[in-house]
């Protein structure tokens, strides 16, 4: 959620959403919300436009950012019960079909150190699951081992995912660092996206990024560390996927899980959208025999962004509902697809630049 407060002129601010005052000895600003007003517990300074927007959408529990400009954002749902830590937008990889913009990538974007804290307090010690992202979170070194140590600390019985290109953990330093501070219950995602330095360097346009992200993922299963490989399926790397499940299989036996993932057509995606996207139903019988591979070595396997109808019914168990939920959009075709409600759908961007295979399944199982 992102409004704008016409006419705000107080400080930049991060705050909890509650509906009455909080007197338990913290420092946290609190965002009060009533039926009359909606206004900041540490100086008292009322919002006098937007309120019935915002009464409408935040709940006891949400944490929001407001700038000077008046522009406020909601970055934790509490109903959701599901965490993202943010550190930067940088990122030592440029990968062709990143949705992030170079923009992005090249600021920071992130947190100061005082409000990275201050988030992490906001947060219930009982909440669900932690994602810990960037661009690659462990280029702001010294606040990634801040969130590493409060997360270790606060969240010791929440699961927490880290979002990394791994090439950091290729160091024995940062990892042993790391390894000393780290929440237990954590796993660590990263994109593997070729089985060779040529094809994985080709598409992250970091040369040498294949061989620190084999030893990153190395180096961690060595310590015991539990290890998702992500990889993007897009036109550069779809012939691929066998070459790489077999790499997988003799180097890397012991991760947790390999995930496959469509494409997001945003930024570098959107940029280079003739090179890299190719359709889902187009791109699945390469991934399933990757997933046969995997499966017969004994290495789970799921399917991130695929749509139902883009993947065999027998596979169906393995789609996750992983786009994030304002992302996701049905074309009008979906309406009467039987299994619609189990369907993650697709991303907002990739209906607005491409016309993807829609095929809606009929209430007898088959496709439309």
């Amino acid at each position: 959620m992102i409004s704008m407060i016409k006419g705000y002129s107080g400080p930049p601010r991060i705050a909890t959403v509650c509906s009455a005052p909080v007197n338990n000895g913290d420092e946290l600003e609190h965002m009060l919300l009533s039926d009359h007003e909606v206004r900041f517990a540490s100086d008292g300074y009322t919002i006098t436009t937007e309120t019935e927007k915002l009464r409408s959408e935040l709940r006891n529990g949400d944490i929001v950012t407001i700038d000077t400009s008046g522009i406020i954002s909601r970055i934790y749902e509490n109903e959701e019960h599901n965490a993202t830590v943010f550190l930067t937008g940088q990122c030592n990889s440029n990968c062709i079909m990143c949705p992030c913009s170079d923009w992005e990538r090249q600021n920071n974007m992130g947190f100061s150190d005082a409000w990275m804290r201050a988030y992490l307090d906001m947060l219930p010690s009982d909440i669900g699951t932690i994602v810990v992202t960037g661009g690659e979170p462990t280029l702001k070194t010294e606040q990634f081992f801040l969130v590493m140590e409060t997360l270790a600390d606060k969240f010791p019985c929440t699961e927490t995912l880290l979002l990394t290109n791994g090439r950091s953990f290729s160091s024995r330093v940062l990892l042993e660092r790391m390894l000393k501070h780290c929440p237990p219950l954590m796993m660590v995602g990263i994109p593997l996206h070729g089985a060779d330095e040529q094809l994985h360097d080709a598409i992250t346009r970091a040369p040498g990024s294949f061989h620190q992200t084999c030893l990153g993922i190395r180096n961690l299963l060595n310590h015991r560390v539990a290890v998702e490989i992500r990889t993007v399926v897009s036109k550069l790397n779809v012939q691929a996927m066998d070459n790489l499940a077999e790499l997988i299989c003799d180097s890397f036996p012991d991760v947790r899980i390999v995930t496959f993932m469509g494409l997001e057509t945003l930024g570098n995606c959107a940029k280079h959208l003739d090179q890299v996207y190719i359709d889902l139903r187009e791109s699945w019988p390469a991934v399933r025999s990757a997933i046969h591979r995997l499966m017969d070595h004994g290495i789970t396997a799921q399917i991130y962004n695929y749509p139902l109808c883009s993947v065999d019914p027998g596979y169906w168990g393995l789609c996750r509902k992983s786009i994030t939920p304002y992302k996701v959009r049905f074309p009008d075709s979906c309406t009467h697809c039987a299994v619609k409600s189990q369907c993650g759908g697709f991303f907002s961007s990739t209906l607005g630049v491409v016309k993807p295979l829609v095929r809606p399944v009929q209430f007898n199982g088959e496709r439309a």
